[in-house]
């Protein structure tokens, strides 16, 4: 827990928990972070395409470069709970009123992700990723056996605008410990 220190050193293990947060990016405009409720599932792929040169000097071509080309991330994350405000945002959808979705009338629609570590094992690192097109990831169940859920994936889009020096992601390492409490009650006979 706390700041991370450095490695070899087992305080460096990690179990990850926290809080996803996510708020309307609008043209630079990031509107309120809105924490989304229980997400068990949070996670970000670095992405790059390369090209790669060959030699022709040799009688067999043989790789002498390779240069990076594109570079972004990905994310993929699950929501638990089934708010108008997560059901707008899985169908794409914008808001009559409080309570009625029509989809797919904001397609075009960009996020900033914020994460909030809580890890009850290892340092905590928040993530700031500046800006996303989110795409609904597998289907609703509206009949199941389980508990129903929202997946979801993003694609990360370079905001050199607001963020020139960190265009996709920021991670910052938090220096305090876990936020999360346990309180024990003892009952005496």
């Amino acid at each position: 827990m706390g700041s991370p220190r450095t490695s070899p050193n087992v305080d460096n293990y990690m179990i990850g928990k926290g809080v996803l947060q996510i708020a309307k990016w609008d043209g630079g405009t990031i509107g309120s972070f809105v924490d989304v409720g229980n997400c068990p599932k949070f996670e970000y792929e670095m992405t790059e395409t390369t090209l790669e040169h060959f030699s022709s000097r040799q009688s067999l071509k043989e790789q002498d470069q390779e240069t990076v080309i594109t570079s972004g991330y990905n994310v993929n994350f699950t929501l638990d709970e089934i708010s108008v405000e997560n059901l707008r945002m899985f169908m794409k959808g914008t808001l009559s009123g409080t309570r009625i979705i029509y989809a797919n009338q904001n397609v075009n629609q960009l996020y900033a992700l914020k994460f909030i570590s809580d890890n009850p094992v290892g340092p905590n690192c928040n993530y700031e990723f500046h800006k996303c097109k989110l795409t609904p990831s597998s289907a609703f169940s509206l009949i199941s056996d389980e508990y129903t859920s929202l997946s979801f994936s993003g694609k990360g889009l370079a905001d050199r605008a607001y963020h020139s020096t960190s265009p996709f992601i920021t991670a910052t390492f938090d220096t305090t410990t876990s936020t999360t409490t346990t309180t024990t009650t003892t009952t005496s006979a």
